[in-house]
């Protein structure tokens, strides 16, 4: 009895520490997002997002539920951009929680079924199609000119999974440990970003804002997301 009661304890902390790192990590995923959006503005409803990189590290870490968990909150920032102040408005903008909510679910259900990378580029597919029919419904919707089809297909949906493609080799990276090619990947993120944004020093400053960022969001999973875990490929491996 005794036993069982320390382990329901154990149990319980262990959620409580996930869900206070989720949503620590939530909050980094806005400030990422806002850091973002001021470093390559495509045109006012069309920016880059890096909000999913926190909710990638969780959902990986933790599973869907707390993928959802970061993803929900983590996409305030875009919610509020885009939508109340945007063109979207307060009620048809919840689409945008919605749709980053279905990956960090989607994510987590991924997870240990297949490479990191793959589970985590496949999980924006179901996002992807719920963005492009919503943005095609509202092109019909908002006043004429609002939403053209170029800026659905080639800005927000192609926007956002180069995005992805990147957070995903990242992110696997970060579970394999690959300090080096992790820091030589963001090293070259950074150059593009260099290439695409032309004020050299308001440039240097955020990518230097958003690394210190991402180093303290990997910072908070670190101790969890090295530890052995039956689940994903790479340590099915080891195991072998």
């Amino acid at each position: 009895m005794l036993k069982t009661q320390h382990v329901i304890q154990i149990l319980k902390s262990e959620k409580a520490q996930k869900l206070g790192i989720s949503l620590a990590a939530a909050l980094l995923g806005n400030l990422l997002s806002f850091l973002s959006s001021m470093l390559t503005p495509l045109n006012p409803q069309v920016t880059f997002d890096f909000s999913h990189l926190a909710t990638f590290a969780i959902a990986i870490t933790f599973g869907p539920w707390y993928g959802l968990l970061t993803a929900a909150p983590s996409s305030l920032f875009p919610y509020f951009h885009l939508a109340v102040f945007g063109i979207y408005g307060p009620v048809y903008g919840l689409a945008i929680i919605l749709g980053k909510s279905m990956t960090g679910f989607f994510c987590g259900l991924l997870r240990g079924r297949m490479p990191t990378f793959l589970a985590i580029t496949l999980s924006y597919v179901p996002e992807s199609i719920f963005t492009f029919f919503f943005l095609h419904w509202m092109s019909f919707t908002l006043p004429p000119g609002s939403l053209t089809w170029e800026s659905i297909t080639v800005g927000v949906i192609a926007e956002g999974w180069v995005e992805v493609i990147m957070f995903s080799f990242i992110i696997d990276n970060m579970v394999r440990r690959k300090v080096v090619e992790t820091a030589v990947l963001m090293l070259e993120i950074f150059i593009i970003m260099f290439l695409v944004h032309k004020e050299f020093l308001q440039t240097l400053l955020l990518l230097l804002l958003i690394a210190l960022i991402t180093l303290i969001l990997f910072e908070l999973v670190e101790k969890t997301i090295h530890k052995p875990d039956s689940r994903l490929p790479e340590n099915k491996d080891r195991e072998k």
